[in-house]
């Protein structure tokens, strides 16, 4: 009786030998590359979303004649703030996310944001500002209570019902 032994022949990933270290000394605008140690001109891995900063202490590595920063073991003391960046559109996608800021949190779109949700709740301890060109709201029933005084001001305003207004109050000043 033969045995016959087979060997598979899986390949075998390429093998990054050497993850390097230095310190961020330069950024280069015009190619969005850092200089590391005075010497090494590295680009951003995708998956690293935090801005690297001056002074950092990297993570990099050689892959075809290029560098890449892949990790930030340390940040100076003087970095005042903590950026995540990227040249992709992101989608971050969980059962739920949390925002927290202790101080502030502060949203900014040029262009649009929009949000969609079954429920839409806001509090406010203090004040709510809405400023707008045009603020358009259509809803189902509208109810407002005010504890102490509402002032609705506008050079022109218009009042319609289909069936009835209704002004209750002990005193009705008009004009």
């Amino acid at each position: 009786m033969k045995s016959l032994l087979k060997i598979r022949s899986n390949p075998l990933p390429n093998c990054v030998a050497v993850l390097y270290d230095g310190v961020i000394t330069d950024f280069d605008a015009v190619t969005q590359c850092w200089v590391i140690d005075d010497v090494f001109v590295a680009k951003g891995a995708v998956s690293l979303l935090v801005q690297p900063c001056l002074g950092d202490k990297v993570g990099f590595v050689g892959i075809a004649e290029e560098y890449y920063i892949s990790h930030i073991f340390s940040r100076s003391s003087e970095a005042e703030e903590l950026t995540i960046a990227s040249d992709k559109k992101m989608h971050w996608l969980a059962p739920e996310l949390k925002f927290t800021g202790t101080e502030n949190i502060e949203l900014l779109s040029l262009n649009k944001i929009g949000m969609i949700s079954k429920d839409y709740v806001v509090s406010v301890s203090n004040t709510l500002l809405q400023q707008a060109q045009s603020l358009l709201q259509h809803v189902g029933h509208y109810s407002v209570n005010a504890k102490g005084l509402l002032n609705i001001r506008g050079k022109q305003q218009i009042i319609s019902a289909e069936k009835d207004v209704r002004i209750d109050a002990e005193r009705i000043n008009m004009g």
